[in-house]
């Protein structure tokens, strides 16, 4: 896949976790297919690891998928886990939106599932449970 084609949603049951991984570019052309198909997985485990790794691009009609699937999450009683590279554009545009602040973000998927398996879900960056981000 070319780093300019447009986002590919895949989904993989783990032990306590659905993996989602996706890849490409999310904008408003897609962000409404994922999110429904985000939101058809929720409750469906304990944690849902969304593993962004993959993922080229992320504009605010993505930023609103993620907020929308973190309050159902919360909403459920499920667990939220992002992938995010350290230092890529979407770790960036986390930072800038202060989104990394309020939601669990991981580095490798392994350690998202090895948490997942420990049953923790969603503890923010400084211990709390942290704040759900409004869509």
């Amino acid at each position: 896949m070319s780093s300019t084609e447009l986002a590919t949603i895949a989904f993989e049951d783990a032990e306590r976790a659905t993996v989602a991984t996706i890849r490409g570019e999310v904008d408003l052309s897609n962000a409404d297919r994922l999110l429904e198909e985000l939101m058809a997985r929720i409750g469906a485990t304990p944690v849902l690891v969304v593993d962004l790794s993959g993922c080229s691009y992320l504009d605010s009609a993505g930023l609103r998928v993620i907020a929308r699937v973190d309050v159902r999450c919360r909403d459920v009683g499920s667990g939220l886990r992002l992938v995010v590279d350290r230092g890529g554009s979407i770790d960036r545009v986390l930072a800038m939106t202060h989104m990394d602040e309020v939601l669990t973000v991981d580095r490798l998927l392994s350690d998202a599932l090895g948490a997942a398996l420990e049953g923790v879900g969603r503890e923010a960056p400084d211990g709390s449970d942290g704040g759900a981000v409004e869509p």
